[in-house]
C-alpha cells in the first residue's frame, strides 16, 4: 500500500483538457490518467512477464484505491501482448506512441527488446520507464529511464560475498550473445577480482542453446573452486542443472534469472541452495514492501517475487511523476518530471535515488538461494545452507 503523504502528495487534480497528449476525462466527470504498458504473458519469458505484470496491476489498484494521485483521478495501465518480441514490441510501442491518450509507456524484460522500443518512444517523446532491460547505456533522458534494480552491483556483491567463503579460483559461463548478460558476468568478475580470486577462463553458451554438457564438461576441466553461470532463464538453469548432473562439487553461483514461477520445480535438486543476488525479498523489506506483499498475496495467492516488485515499482515511480508533473499532465511535463526525480523514499527498495535515468537501490541488496523441499527463497547462509 502506498503510505499516506509517501510521494508528498498533494491531491493534485489533472483537469478534461481537449489537447493532444494530455490526461482525459473520465465517465464519471473526474480524469484519468492513462499509461500504456507491452506485456508478455505468452512466450519463453512468461514466467517473467506474468511475474512483472502481476506486481504492476497491484500497484495500479493500490494507486487508485488510495487516491494516491488525487481523489478524482483515475490511474489507468493500457495493456498491449507483445510477449518479449523485438519487432512486436516495437509495433506495440508505436501503436501506443499514436495513441494520445498514452501519457508514457512502461516495458522490457529483455535488452534486446528495449533496444527495438527505445527509437520509437524517443522519436514520439513519450516517456518511457523500463523495468526490467539491463544493458547497460539503455536510459536516455529526457525519454527513457529505467526503473530496474540493475543486476550489476548485486552480482559484485555477491561475488564478494561468495569469495570470503574460502574461494580460491573462479571460471564463469556466460551467454555471449545478450550484450546485457555479458555485461552482468563482468560485474560478477569485478567483484571476484577485487577479492583476489584467480579467474580460469569462460566458456561460452548462446540463447536457446538447449544441450548443455558439453559446455559442462568444458567449465569443469579448469577445475574451478566456483563456476558463475550468467544466462537468462532457460539457459541459466539448464547449465545449472547440467553441472548437478555431472556432480559438480565445488560453489555454483548464478544472477536473479532464475527467478520465477515453477523454476524451482523444474530442477529442484540442482538449484536448491544455488545462491543468486536479489533487490526485493518479500520476508525482508521495508514497510511499504510489507504492504505490498500483503496486497500482492491477496490477490495472487503466492508472496511476490523481485520481478514482480520489479513491475510494482515501476508503476509506483511513474505515478510519483504524474503527481509531480502537476495539473493537467502532458507528455512533456510528466517527462519533466522524471528527470527531475532525484531521491524517492518509501519505496519498496527504501529510499532510491536516480542519476542519469537510472535508478539505484544498493542498500537493498540480498543473497539468496530456494530452499528444499518448497523452493522457497530465503536468505543465503553459506555454502552448507
Amino acid at each position: 500500500m502506498f503510505a499516506a503523504g509517501a510521494l508528498a502528495l498533494t491531491a493534485a487534480c489533472a483537469s478534461e483538457s481537449d489537447s493532444d497528449s494530455t490526461a482525459s476525462g473520465g465517465d464519471g466527470g473526474g480524469t484519468t490518467l492513462q499509461v500504456g504498458i507491452l506485456t508478455a504473458e505468452t512466450g519463453p519469458l512468461a514466467g517473467a512477464g506474468k511475474a512483472f505484470l502481476s506486481g504492476a496491476r497491484v500497484a495500479e489498484e493500490q494507486i487508485n484505491a488510495n487516491d494516491v494521485i488525487g481523489s478524482d483521478v483515475t490511474f489507468e495501465l493500457e495493456e498491449q501482448e507483445c510477449s518479449e518480441d523485438p519487432a512486436r514490441c516495437a509495433s506495440a510501442a508505436s501503436q501506443m506512441a499514436s495513441d494520445q491518450d498514452n501519457l508514457g509507456l512502461i516495458c522490457c524484460i529483455l535488452s534486446p527488446v528495449a533496444g527495438a522500443v527505445k527509437p520509437q518512444v524517443i522519436q514520439a517523446e513519450m516517456p518511457t520507464i523500463l523495468y526490467g532491460a539491463t544493458e547497460v547505456g539503455l536510459a536516455e533522458p529526457p525519454y527513457v529511464f529505467r526503473t530496474t534494480t540493475m543486476p550489476h552491483t548485486a552480482n559484485e556483491q555477491a561475488a564478494k560475498t561468495i569469495a570470503e567463503s574460502g574461494v580460491e579460483s573462479v571460471a564463469y559461463v556466460v551467454m555471449t550473445d545478450n550484450a546485457g548478460i555479458v555485461s552482468q558476468a563482468e560485474a560478477f568478475k569485478k567483484g571476484f577480482e577485487s577479492a583476489g580470486v584467480e579467474s580460469l577462463g569462460d566458456v561460452g553458451i548462446l540463447a536457446k542453446q538447449t544441450d548443455f554438457a558439453g559446455s559442462a564438461a568444458s567449465v569443469m576441466q579448469k577445475n574451478p573452486d566456483a563456476i558463475v553461470v550468467s544466462a537468462t532463464q532457460a539457459e541459466a538453469v539448464g547449465m545449472i542443472a547440467a553441472l548437478h548432473d555431472r556432480r559438480y562439487d565445488g560453489q555454483i553461483l548464478t544472477g536473479e534469472t532464475i527467478v520465477g514461477p515453477g523454476v524451482y520445480q523444474s530442477n529442484s535438486e540442482a538449484l536448491t541452495a544455488v545462491p543468486f543476488p536479489v533487490y526485493f525479498l518479500a520476508s525482508e523489506t521495508t514497510p511499504e514492501g510489507e504492504a505490498f506483499v500483503e496486497a500482492y498475496e491477496a490477490a495472487n495467492g503466492t508472496p511476490p517475487d523481485s520481478f514482480a516488485a520489479q513491475g510494482y515499482n515501476a508503476v509506483y515511480v511513474m505515478a510519483a511523476a504524474l503527481e509531480a508533473a502537476g495539473e493537467n499532465p502532458t507528455r512533456e511535463s510528466l517527462a519533466e518530471a522524471l528527470n527531475d526525480m532525484a531521491t524517492l523514499p518509501d519505496t519498496i527498495y527504501g529510499e532510491v535515488t536516480f542519476e542519469d535515468g537510472q535508478m539505484f537501490a544498493e542498500q537493498s541488496v540480498k543473497i539468496v538461494n530456494y530452499s528444499a523441499p518448497d523452493g522457497e527463497i530465503v536468505l543465503w547462509q553459506g555454502a552448507d545452507s
